[in-house]
């Protein structure tokens, strides 16, 4: 049995820890290394972590100065020692067959990375949006031959990830910033050769006010954002890749400096300075953007609010969010 170290970082989440360190601990997979990084929680979760360790002797627990969640994660990937490194934060929480699914394609196929699909849940247990990928599934692909992987699959945590290969690459998560998967996680892309994808949910992302997801901080997170796709466009010259990857590139820009936070800005505060800022940072970079062909294929509803994004008609785009609320939660209570 393989060992796969799952790497937790843990900061101020004393109430969804204890759910988290269950669902791993519960995995059908028993050959875990289960690392908790106490990030200078001020409340009770390092407490937390220890209890659970006393409990569980796969359990090792890091206690370190807060650096942010890029820092943590790479302070346990510093003390991993599986074959496999698998991403978790404190406040989501995993499917029981994760472990052993994505191990077991991953040794069946001699692959370095397994992807799979997760879903956003909120804190009354209803799951809201699933992201899922136009990969070929279940069978062995790479990014010259699949080149939206780099753009349509930045997040760390739903991903295994063969341990040698993050330690050859010679990637880090960067310290104290927001949005550090997608800082890292294209990179790491461009170096892995085998690449399976399973379209099955096994990740639960909570969604809850103060989180990175929903934080109303546009300063911090334009910077950030802005600061990561420097940091990846920097890379991917650096590397005589920009034009092999250009239009995943221009449409990840398009992505996350302006469609997703132009969106987030909208329903907050739409008088905002920062919808004209990230909409400046991403057209200075790529002009014509908004004919790059995937740009072209997003679905309808977003074509819609896309036009109302660029007319500038941002109280349609209001309403049109709180009737999909009313639908998400009618669709609920219908389910019950």
């Amino acid at each position: 049995m393989e060992l796969v170290s799952v790497i937790i970082p843990v900061y101020n989440v004393e109430k969804y820890l204890a759910r988290c360190i269950q669902s791993v601990c519960g995995q059908s997979y028993q050959g875990l290394e289960i690392i908790l990084v106490d990030d200078g929680s001020k409340d009770k979760s390092g407490v937390i972590c220890d209890e659970y360790a006393e409990r569980d002797g796969r359990i090792k627990v890091i206690h370190k100065e807060n650096g942010g969640l890029g820092d943590a994660r790479n302070a346990g990937v510093e003390k991993a020692e599986g074959k496999y490194l698998l991403f978790v934060d404190s406040d989501d929480r995993i499917h029981e067959n994760l472990v052993r699914d994505t191990v077991e394609t991953a040794e069946k196929n001699q692959a370095d990375m397994v992807i799979f699909d997760y879903i956003g849940e909120e804190e009354n247990g209803n799951l809201t949006d699933r992201f899922t990928f136009p990969f070929s599934a279940n069978r062995v692909i790479e990014v010259a031959e699949e080149k939206e992987l780099i753009m349509r699959s930045c997040s760390a945590v739903n991903k295994l990830i063969r341990r040698e290969l993050w330690k050859e690459s010679g990637f880090q998560f960067p310290k104290g910033r927001y949005y550090e998967d997608l800082a890292t996680i294209p990179k790491v892309m461009t170096k892995t050769k085998k690449i399976v994808y399973l379209p099955e949910v096994y990740y639960y992302y909570l969604m809850r006010d103060g989180s990175i997801m929903h934080s109303r901080n546009f300063e911090k997170n334009y910077e950030d954002r802005t600061w990561a796709v420097d940091q990846l466009l920097e890379y991917f010259e650096r590397e005589n890749l920009i034009e092999t990857y250009r239009n995943e590139l221009e449409y990840l820009v398009f992505e996350n400096t302006y469609f997703v936070p132009s969106k987030e800005i909208v329903l907050n505060d739409r008088k905002s300075e920062y919808l004209k800022k990230f909409r400046d940072y991403a057209y200075n970079k790529f002009p014509q953007m908004n004919k790059n062909y995937y740009v072209q294929q997003i679905a309808g509803k977003d074509k819609i609010l896309l036009k109302l994004l660029q007319y500038r008609m941002y109280g349609m785009m209001v309403l049109m969010s709180q009737l999909r609320r009313m639908k998400d939660r009618l669709a609920a209570v219908s389910r019950r």
